[in-house]
């Protein structure tokens, strides 16, 4: 299986896995059924990654402080505008702002900033990490978040989900039945495992090792 076909099966087993839930969102809340979420570690080249995704993919650049951020997130950005993907800048929304991404992606911590980033930058798109079901539960429905990413959902090489148990298919149903906000699941999912998250009520789903493409 070559990479633009493994990453075609995860896009198009994310749409079916998804439809459900996201034919009840409204306009203002639809992101990508399928995210490739960038690590520094994992996938170090992501624009190699981002030139082999189908139509349609969303994109989360963590860079994590990396030195050279701007320059890759503008060149994910030309991969964006070429190949109609998605763009969301992990933390930083001034680098958001400066590259024209779609949106931001923020950590749990970060919570407090979604109010003040949605009055300043409406245009921008939201999302944020969420690793327990009660900051999850406190997040009104109608928040101004397109969407909340839960992890782990199944054992992952992330450094965030190390001594974290996985929360399953079922731990995932828990999380999408305690709101109305469109939950999308994150952490060890593979073209082997995605389609163990069928009937889980997600909105979209997101992936790291799954793209990994060798150098």
């Amino acid at each position: 299986m070559t990479y633009r076909t493994r990453f075609q099966y995860l896009f198009d087993k994310a749409t079916d896995i998804t439809q459900e839930a996201r034919a009840f969102l409204p306009s203002d809340r639809r992101l990508p059924p399928l995210f490739f979420v960038t690590d520094p570690a994992r996938t170090p080249h992501p624009e190699d990654i981002a030139a082999l995704m189908p139509a349609g993919t969303g994109i989360i650049y963590r860079h994590f402080g990396d030195s050279h951020a701007l320059q890759r997130a503008r060149l994910l950005r030309r991969i964006a505008d070429d190949h109609g993907l998605v763009l969301l800048i992990g933390e930083d929304d001034a680098l958001a702002i400066e590259v024209g991404a779609d949106g931001v992606h923020l950590a749990q911590k970060s919570l407090p900033r979604v109010a003040h980033l949605h009055r300043d930058h409406p245009e921008l798109k939201l999302s944020i990490a969420c690793h327990d079901l009660d900051t999850l539960m406190h997040l009104a429905d109608d928040a101004p978040l397109q969407a909340v990413f839960v992890s782990p959902v199944f054992a992952s090489r992330s450094t965030s989900a190390q001594n974290v148990a996985a929360l399953g298919a079922k731990g995932v149903h828990d999380y999408t039945a305690a709101t109305g906000l469109p939950v999308y699941g994150l952490g060890g999912i593979t073209c082997d495992t995605i389609g163990e998250l069928r009937d889980c009520g997600l909105a979209g789903i997101g992936a790291v090792d799954a793209f990994h493409i060798a150098d």
